[in-house]
């Protein structure tokens, strides 16, 4: 009888301490591919493949041109292996609290991100993950307000 009582207190507590702690009992843990970005509310053309990687508390992404890759690969000088290989990346930690998804850089290919974080609003249908918010960018120095839009799918 008391091992059931503390059994059942367990399980409760489990379910419901991230509810009490502010945090959404949603899975973002796993591996995502980018459909579409949109920057200020214009498709952002990327090029290549993103892909990004979350356990509980990190993430991590990649953006690799394949085409530019191959075309640089095929050169076969060094310099130009070197090049094919500078791609676009980011990481560090993130936390859910109700419908936001806060990402705070730790990794980043242009330094003056590293530190910062964005809140992004996102929804979750299936296995489509959308995410909205307003970052700090950078326009030939000048400071701006940015605002992104990104809609993923869940990988198995």
């Amino acid at each position: 009888m008391k091992v059931s009582r503390l059994f059942i207190t367990a399980v409760i507590f489990t379910f419901l301490s991230p509810l009490l702690h502010g945090q959404q009992a949603v899975n973002l843990q796993g591996y995502w591919e980018m459909l579409s970005q949109k920057l200020n509310g214009r498709e952002n053309l990327t090029f290549g493949r993103q892909i990004k990687m979350l356990t509980g508390t990190h993430f991590v992404w990649v953006r690799q041109n394949r085409k530019n890759v191959e075309e640089l690969l095929a050169k076969g000088t060094l310099r130009d292996s070197l090049d094919a290989f500078h791609d676009e990346f980011g990481a560090g930690t993130y936390k859910v609290t109700g419908n936001t998804y806060t990402e705070t850089t730790e990794f980043f290919f242009e330094p003056n991100y590293i530190g910062t974080s964005i809140d992004f609003t996102f929804t979750i249908n299936g296995d489509q993950w959308h995410i909205i918010g307003h970052f700090v960018g950078n326009d030939n120095g000048k400071r701006t307000d940015e605002l992104i839009e990104e809609d993923w799918k869940r990988v198995e």
